[in-house]
């Protein structure tokens, strides 16, 4: 996360003119330092935004974009009017063609995740983050493993003992092979010399369908999104044994210790974050860095993000880039180690 500390300069003296040293000081500066246009004042939008997800309504990324749709026009953060538009088709591949298809046009965004950075490296997408303008991770989104409350499965520990002795003995489920709760566990997994490719990772429609069978004993193990398994934890259904996060979250889940407490490199950021078209000019990006900026310390969003057991994990558009550059690497590695990368550029 980027957090800035501008230096807090004291230009009171005991010179008799102070206004004059003032004005000294400035002129000295003037003549040493080029002079740049102020880049963010230079560019705003003049027509309708649109911001662009590749789900349907009601998801986690579709709250995001509306989320940020409020925040734009109620703080008037833009002098615009802005929507969002779905376009759910293909796992993410349509919102990326039609994004596609608006280089230069600094109107259009979509939200986006980490799903679309594994799509690429396993083929079922065409366009890498590189064919945009990264614009802005906003939002750390973490992954927890649970069993049933009942489990003789008792802490992240006790797993990763379990599959050390036999890595095909439990089955875990996931909603997508290479997707980001498989690539969580393959994490896990590997760092405690786990051979990943035993592992049993029956694939379900969805993280509910998931949960059901674990529910009804069909599989051992859950991975999935630690908010909606918050409530089967409060409701007492499930126990926890680790989250993929830095450090401790808050909330009902404040309890649960991350796998990194167990001894465990499994560290996982399931990020969202904003793509622009590719072609975007610096000033058009740096009005988007202000404003995105000026969102991730609004308190409303704040609450929000608290209340899905979100992270705020604002980078603005260069320390995105450079962020997913790690990141590309790192995924394509051990998705080539599981025999799963198609595109290793």
């Amino acid at each position: 996360m980027n957090r800035r500390s501008p230096l807090d300069d004291d230009t009171r003296s005991n010179h008799p003119h102070p206004e004059r040293a003032l004005l000294a000081l400035a002129c000295m500066i003037a003549a040493a330092v080029p002079i740049t246009p102020l880049a963010a004042a230079d560019w705003k939008p003049t027509g309708q935004v649109e911001i662009v997800v590749p789900n349907s309504p009601g998801g986690g990324n579709d709250a995001v974009g509306r989320l940020l749709q409020k925040l734009w026009q109620d703080r008037r953060l833009i002098p615009t009017a802005a929507i969002v538009v779905n376009k759910p088709a293909g796992g993410g591949s349509a919102t990326l063609s039609y994004l596609g298809q608006k280089t230069n046009d600094p109107h259009f965004m979509a939200v986006v995740s980490i799903t679309q950075q594994l799509n690429y490296i396993t083929g079922t997408q065409a366009q890498r983050y590189r064919d945009f303008t990264p614009l802005a991770t906003m939002i750390g989104d973490f992954i927890g493993f649970a069993v049933r409350a009942d489990s003789p499965i008792t802490s992240g520990k006790d797993l990763i003992e379990r599959l050390k002795k036999d890595p095909s003995a439990l089955s875990a489920g996931v909603t997508a092979i290479g997707g980001n709760n498989h690539i969580a566990y393959v994490l896990a997994a590997r760092s405690a010399g786990i051979d990943t490719r035993k592992l049993k990772t029956p694939v379900f429609q969805s993280s509910g369908d998931s949960v059901t069978a674990l529910l009804g004993g069909h599989i051992d193990l859950h991975i999935g999104s630690v908010g909606p398994l918050a409530k089967q934890l409060e409701a007492g259904r499930v126990r926890i044994l680790a989250i993929t996060s830095d450090q401790r979250l808050a909330g009902p889940l404040a309890s649960i210790p991350t796998w990194k407490e167990q001894g465990v490199a499994g560290t996982f950021n399931t990020w969202r974050g904003l793509w622009g078209p590719k072609g975007m000019g610096a000033e058009q990006v740096a009005f988007w860095d202000d404003v995105l900026e000026r969102v991730s310390r609004d308190p409303q969003w704040k609450e929000n993000l608290a209340a899905n057991l979100w992270e705020n994990d604002y980078r603005n558009s260069r320390d995105t880039l450079g962020y997913l550059d790690a990141l590309h690497v790192e995924l394509r590695d051990v998705l080539k180690e599981l025999g799963l990368a198609r595109k290793l550029d």
